[in-house]
């Protein structure tokens, strides 16, 4: 297994010795060997990054590049990320956890999709136009917000990264990534493709960090915008504290997402797609659709038929392209899960399959695994209903009547995503509708490339991906020309 090295941080676009002397020991979380080390910054890092950022910004070294420019060396980084396509997938899996499959599928063509595709937006997006009300004519421009921060956690390592660089960058604004120690060694594989596809020093700066160094980024005055993806709780600090200087923030938070099964849907083929959008990276997606709300006439078969299939998973080790459920990212991930289980029971749920351990072969004795777990006999008020677990872990809750369905799939403090299954896709639409969330599936279809990507309520601010990923970070100008 490839061990990884990063004793210096990416600050200015050069690779410097960091002021900090902390740093991080990453294991695989399958076997607990030491995948690598990487040294991890500190509010002096991070304030030297934004110092880098601010100044390239203010002299216009990247804002000033024409737009296809900056087009062409974001096409260029994507096509230096396919080079290394199996390379990073290994990397992933290695620091994440998820299986190989997953990696290699999307975790790695996300990321060079979402690189080409801010190059492309960035040469063909219209930046100025001009209105005329038959008398008087205004220029309006949208301009780069400033200097960028981003902060990413640990469950996309390159994904969340690619969503705040490329169309930072696409913009014309200078940024300066966070991202999560847990995962230090994926998103540097910008740091090194930026730099060789000819993106100037200073305009992008790679510093894993703690929460705390995380906290004088987001207070530094020399930040115009933040981007954030991670939990709530620190999404509502993150907005405190930005709004004390009427920061720019975009919030991608949590989730607790309800699939609505109806009572036409056809079973076997809900499952078989239900299940990947419940456990894809082991549980930990804020998307996943955690809470299966049935008919109580089917109540029955759809607990048989999903612990079958919940029992049919290949728990192992993730580099095993045989595998579907591999580790958690930690063994703090793991105590949390667990600790959710054995509350689900003191609320009286039922563990139809699954539970707090497993056993697994000598060589994964020390990984962080929790086994696919059902619960039965959950009602919405619960907290294993209420709150992200982050884990392979379903909760079925019956409902009546459709509006009863729709009633439960909205009491929740989330908005992030939803599905609806039925075999009739008008029926799926009319409900879809009615679900309060940034996202909604009807029977497990795909979202188009480029479209939004946010929450309703307490899952966020704001949307990442297509072209209003880019207008988060531009400002809008109006300039007077006369008749």
């Amino acid at each position: 297994m490839t061990t990884y090295d990063r004793p210096q941080l990416f600050i200015g676009g050069e690779w410097v010795e960091p002021e900090s002397t902390e740093e991080v020991v990453v294991n695989n979380p399958a076997t607990g060997e030491v995948v690598g080390r990487a040294a991890l910054g500190d509010s002096r890092d991070l304030a030297k990054a934004v110092d880098a950022a601010r100044r390239t910004f203010d002299q216009g070294v990247w804002r000033d590049t024409d737009p296809k420019e900056r087009g062409e060396v974001l096409r260029r980084a994507s096509e230096l990320l396919q080079e290394r396509a199996d390379e990073l997938a290994v990397g992933i899996t290695s620091e994440l956890g998820c299986p190989i499959w997953f990696s290699q599928a999307a975790h790695v063509p996300n990321p060079i999709r979402h690189t080409a595709y801010y190059g492309d937006l960035a040469s063909s997006y219209e930046f100025e136009e001009v209105r005329t009300d038959g008398t008087n004519r205004s220029l309006v421009v949208q301009e780069p917000v400033g200097v960028a921060a981003g902060i990413v956690p640990w469950n996309g390592p390159l994904s969340g990264p690619s969503l705040k660089i490329a169309p930072a960058l696409a913009a014309g604004c200078s940024i300066v990534l966070k991202p999560a120690p847990e995962t230090p060694f994926s998103a540097y594989a910008f740091a090194d493709v930026m730099t060789e596809a000819g993106l100037p020093k200073g305009v992008l700066s790679i510093v894993p960090a703690g929460r705390e160094a995380g906290q004088s980024l987001v207070d530094n005055p020399g930040v115009d915008k933040i981007a954030f993806t991670g939990s709530t709780a620190a999404g509502k600090q993150i907005a405190a504290s930005a709004a004390a200087r009427v920061a720019r923030v975009t919030l991608e938070l949590g989730g607790k997402s309800a699939a609505i099964v109806l009572d036409d849907a056809d079973l076997d083929a809900t499952i078989a797609k239900l299940l990947p959008m419940a456990l894809n990276v082991n549980g930990q997606m804020c998307i996943a659709q955690t809470r299966v709300l049935v008919p109580a006439s089917r109540e029955k078969e759809v607990l048989d038929a999903l612990s079958a299939a919940l029992e049919s998973q290949v728990v192992g080790n993730p580099l095993d392209p045989s595998t579907t459920i591999g580790p958690l990212i930690s063994q703090r991930q793991q105590e949390r899960v667990r600790g959710y289980i054995s509350l689900a029971r003191e609320e009286g749920a039922r563990v139809v399959t699954g539970g707090e351990r497993i056993t697994m072969p000598s060589e994964l004795a020390n990984g962080w695994f929790v086994p696919p777990t059902l619960l039965a006999d959950v009602n919405n008020a619960m907290r294993v209903a209420r709150e992200e677990i982050f884990g392979p872990v379903l909760a079925v809750i019956p409902y009546g009547s459709e509006e009863e369905a729709v009633a439960i799939a909205n009491d929740s403090p989330y908005g992030l995503s939803g599905s609806v299954w039925t075999a009739d896709a008008d029926r799926g639409l009319a409900i879809a509708r009615r679900i309060r969330t940034g996202m909604v599936s009807v029977n497990g279809s795909p979202q188009a490339y480029g479209s939004p990507f946010g929450g309703f309520k307490e899952s966020g601010l704001g949307r990442e991906m297509g072209p209003e990923g880019l207008r988060s970070y531009l400002e809008v100008k109006s300039v007077a020309l006369g008749a």
